[in-house]
């Protein structure tokens, strides 16, 4: 009686312990619907090139940053790529506007981007990207 008991223990904490264990970190990502729909190319520090839909950087189509003790917001609309680039342990992003002027601002590191590219929806955070190519918004019936 006690070798069935002690079976049925081992067996039943078995099964609870398989159901236990994950294959890596499974994440659904799914890409936030901004107010525009910007069409951007992101090249990521690996060189690895996506051309995306939707694209915003937490969930705003716009980006954030310091300029000395200055905080700063710079439209989409007026930015033709941005270079991110770590300098003195912080991420600094070159933005290149429209008119070819060229700001440079700290950003934050952890801020995710999104997009949708033609395969997938897309999540990167702004220290894994090296470059954006923004190339203005897409129209509903494009």
């Amino acid at each position: 009686m006690k070798g069935k008991l002690s079976g049925s223990l081992f067996i039943w904490i078995c099964c609870l312990t398989l159901g236990m264990g994950s294959m890596g970190d499974q994440v659904t990502v799914k890409a936030p619907a901004p107010d525009r729909n910007f069409v951007a190319t992101v090249v990521d520090q690996d060189d690895v090139s996506l051309d995306l839909e939707n694209f915003s950087c937490a969930g705003k189509t716009f980006i954030t940053g310091k300029m000395g003790k200055a905080e700063l917001s710079i439209d989409f609309e007026k930015i033709r790529s941005i270079l991110l680039v770590e300098k003195r342990e912080r991420l600094t992003a070159m933005v290149t506007l429209e008119d070819n002027q060229q700001i440079e601002l700290d950003v934050e590191q952890d801020v995710p981007c999104f997009g949708s590219a033609s395969f997938a929806d897309v999540r990167i955070l702004a220290h894994d990207i090296k470059k954006v190519v923004l190339h203005g918004i897409k129209q509903a019936n494009e």
